[in-house]
């Protein structure tokens, strides 16, 4: 069976308005949920660093691509802490 990581289902399901997702089109290249929440991290540094703001939509999605990608890691530990 495949794995379908919920991050990957986040991004693709995102329902971004064009402005919205051009800020925060970095994440869009994660390749691992490691990477994607390191990705979320990098997007919400930079934006406070140069005082740029971030939409409530573009934030919510950070949001759940963060909460989707330590739930995908979570699970990869304890599959192979139980198989």
């Amino acid at each position: 069976m495949l794995k379908r990581y919920r991050y990957k289902f986040t991004l693709e399901k995102h329902g971004l308005k064009d402005y919205d997702q051009r800020n925060v089109s970095y994440v869009f290249e994660s390749s691992s949920p490691e990477d994607a929440i390191r990705r979320v991290d990098k997007i919400i540094k930079t934006s406070k660093e140069s005082g740029r703001k971030l939409s409530f939509y573009a934030r919510e999605f950070l949001e759940a691509v963060a909460i989707s990608a330590q739930s995908d890691m979570y699970e990869e530990e304890n599959a192979s802490r139980y198989n």
